[in-house]
């Protein structure tokens, strides 16, 4: 679940003062999609989750935090849906709020035999904006 560890790095390092014992992250509804055979075909597997990052005692704005997580989103999850984070948020007092964010992910392993075992390596997803649409429709203005 490379995803969801990069996500909390992420907020980590957002300058928003998040500490790591106020950020609780945790996946739920987990599935593997995988169609496997022998050694012989190919044995990749994707991971889908529902990942969830919880903000405790966060004394910031809100908006802040989910602004620093859409740029989050936009960078790592190129066929996302435009509403892609969803989020709660508990006022606990007047000066600090608990937020909880709510991001599908999914993660590819790419399985690939070596000697003496097996090399499980997380691959980047495909990402349709770096695709020049002009290669394959030259009339395209």
């Amino acid at each position: 679940m490379k995803k969801l560890t990069d996500a909390r790095n992420h907020l980590l390092a957002s300058g928003l003062q998040i500490k790591a014992k106020d950020l609780l992250t945790f996946a739920e509804k987990g599935s593997v999609v995988a169609y496997q055979g022998t050694e012989s075909q190919n044995r990749n597997f994707k991971i889908e989750y529902v990942a969830h990052l919880i903000v405790t005692d966060y004394a910031g704005d809100p908006q802040s935090l989910l602004f620093v997580m859409t740029d989050w989103v936009d960078a790592n999850i190129p066929d996302r849906e435009p509403e892609a984070l969803k989020f709660h948020v508990d006022v606990i007092s007047h000066k600090a709020v608990d937020i909880s964010i709510q991001i599908n992910l999914s993660d590819t392993i790419a399985v690939e035999p070596v000697e003496g075992g097996t090399n499980l390596d997380h691959q980047p997803d495909a990402d349709v904006r770096g695709i020049e649409m002009g290669n394959f429709f030259p009339d395209l203005a």
